[in-house]
């Protein structure tokens, strides 16, 4: 019998031991990036791959089932088990593991991998079929499925109510921190909506998602006999009791930044069974009208906010966390960056609270009370020496309020430019900021590898410090092209007089490579959470 090889990008003696649990199996051992040119050796039977980097590993798996290859991917954390899960990967474990388990995850995908090939059009249609039936994601049932469960009870009853249930920012989620987060939130929130419904007096409604892989979920509440449909009052306050039960789900799984982007917005249509209408056109009619209706909440909500806005920016309902930031070699704290938030809870996030300042055209009054806010604290928060980062959008320059004397000493102080919106015109930019910089004033290019501060910015601006956006940080230990980069900034800074900050840093192993790749200064809760103005200062020696 021929011998059998397992591809693999790892030289783990633990695979090895895996490999030689299974009867005539070798391990054969390739860089991640040489994967796809050994594919095509012969007595290869299944492929083993442990990199992090998403294009190696989507390649991989995408080239190996092109020849029928079954795949297996060892993953390092819960963002590369739906890395893998999203990739349709026959088989996956979670690292470390033990060889027994790796050999029963590589009989499995072989098993598994008999679907390849000739029957692979069948299994296509096989996949195609289920994510019909369910959403792979959150693991509710579609919408065609929910409306044929709910078919008989609407023509019996002879009434429906639709809820349209639209959660508002969960798009900035995705925005700030990636898909596989909101992946993780959509999760969450699937499981407390399925918790609270099996309490509620609703629990006999039908939910599923809108369609697969959204992020808006659809009720079906069919009212059972005897009993009247929800009234709008009483939706609403269990629309309430619903958001809270979410939320604070939310906040235990994912932490208060994120749980202060969840919002939701209801939209409700009731529907009477009219047998001379298609029962999936008038249920399809009563979507659009709850989504509308949604919509309309949003609008309401949008106005409150604003005025809520307006309070806040008359009653100074402002306050300013302070994060420190450290030096990277020695732990001790070099300064604070100034973070902004609402005191009410409608906007309790600086990102919603900007959104709705641009929405009301008062970017430059909340800006101007952010910066007052950040300056009042500088004479209990920070030790002689220390330097405040405070974040100003480049759209702020423009504010006629907004000059070069309003701190005492400007040598403490480094303007963080945060882009929300593009610079258009760098040379009227820069004189802009010559005129802050000739009295002592520093720059910082902040999130630089995202959105749109990108070289050119950097380039543009010629910055004091380089702050990296959390994207190039997170996971940085098991990720050599984001280490390479990480490096070349490093050494672009240091060539042009400047210091790199990496942000968000959140593990003992991020920290390590960080500090070993030559980087300046460190921010993140591994090191320290935010402190509010009222805290006491803390130690200036970080011991973590």
């Amino acid at each position: 019998m021929s011998e059998s090889i397992l591809l693999t990008d790892t030289d783990d003696p633990v695979v090895r031991q895996a490999v030689a649990l299974l009867d005539g199996w070798r391990a054969e051992v390739r860089a991640a990036s040489d994967i796809l040119a050994t594919l095509a050796e012969s007595g290869i039977r299944a492929v083993l791959l442990t990199t992090s980097d998403p294009s190696l590993l989507r390649d991989g798996i995408e080239q190996a089932h092109k020849r029928g290859l079954p795949v297996v991917v060892g993953c390092a954390d819960e963002a590369a088990r739906r890395r893998a899960v999203e990739l349709r990967t026959e088989e996956w474990y979670l690292l470390p593991a033990t060889a027994e388990e790796i050999a029963a995850r590589t009989w499995s995908a072989v098993a598994r991998g008999a679907a390849l090939g000739a029957e692979n059009a069948h299994r296509v249609d096989q996949v195609e079929q289920e994510q019909m039936l369910h959403d792979s994601l959150t693991g509710l049932p579609t919408l065609p499925v929910s409306i044929e469960r709910s078919r008989q009870f609407f023509k019996e009853r002879g009434e429906l109510v639709v809820l349209y249930f639209n959660f508002v920012r969960y798009s900035k989620i995705e925005e700030i921190y990636g898909w596989e987060k909101l992946d993780a939130v959509l999760e969450t929130t699937a499981s407390a909506v399925r918790d609270f419904l099996d309490d509620d007096d609703l629990g006999d409604s039908r939910v599923m998602v809108s369609f697969t892989n959204d992020d808006d979920f659809i009720f079906f509440h069919v009212p059972q006999d005897g009993v009247a449909a929800a009234t709008e009052g009483e939706i609403t306050e269990m629309v309430t009791r619903l958001q809270r039960h979410v939320g604070a789900q939310i906040e235990t799984a994912h932490g208060e930044d994120i749980a202060a982007l969840f919002d939701i917005y209801v939209g409700r249509a009731h529907l009477y069974y009219n047998p001379k209408i298609r029962l999936e056109r008038l249920i399809y009619r009563g979507i659009r009208e709850a989504q509308n209706a949604s919509r309309s909440v949003e609008q309401r909500d949008r106005a409150r906010r604003v005025n809520d806005l307006k309070t806040s920016l008359r009653d100074r309902l402002v306050y300013v966390d302070y994060h420190p930031i450290v030096i990277a070699s020695t732990k001790e704290i070099f300064g604070y960056e100034a973070l902004a938030r609402g005191r009410m809870r409608t906007l309790r996030s600086p990102e919603v609270m900007f959104d709705v300042a641009a929405e009301a055209d008062m970017i430059w009054e909340l800006s101007r009370l952010c910066r007052a806010r950040a300056i009042e604290g500088m004479k209990t928060r920070l030790a002689p020496g220390e330097l405040l980062f405070i974040n100003v959008d480049p759209h702020d320059f423009a504010d006629p309020a907004f000059t070069d004397q309003e701190v005492d000493d400007p040598s403490r102080v480094v303007i963080e430019i945060t882009e929300r919106t593009a610079i258009k015109d760098y040379p009227k930019f820069r004189d802009r900021l010559k005129a802050f910089r000739d009295i002592g004033y520093r720059f910082a290019v902040d999130d630089a590898g995202s959105g749109y501060a990108g070289l050119g910015s950097i380039a543009n601006l010629e910055p004091d410090f380089i702050k990296l956006d959390i994207s190039l940080i997170s996971a940085i230990d098991s990720n050599f092209i984001k280490q390479n980069l990480v490096q070349t900034m490093v050494k672009f800074a240091e060539d042009h007089g400047a210091q790199v900050i990496a942000e968000g840093v959140e593990r003992a192993e991020e920290f390590k490579t960080v500090q070993e790749l030559g980087v300046h200064l460190v921010q993140g809760f591994y090191l320290h959470r935010p402190q509010s103005a009222s805290s006491p200062i803390i130690p200036h020696v970080v011991t973590a």
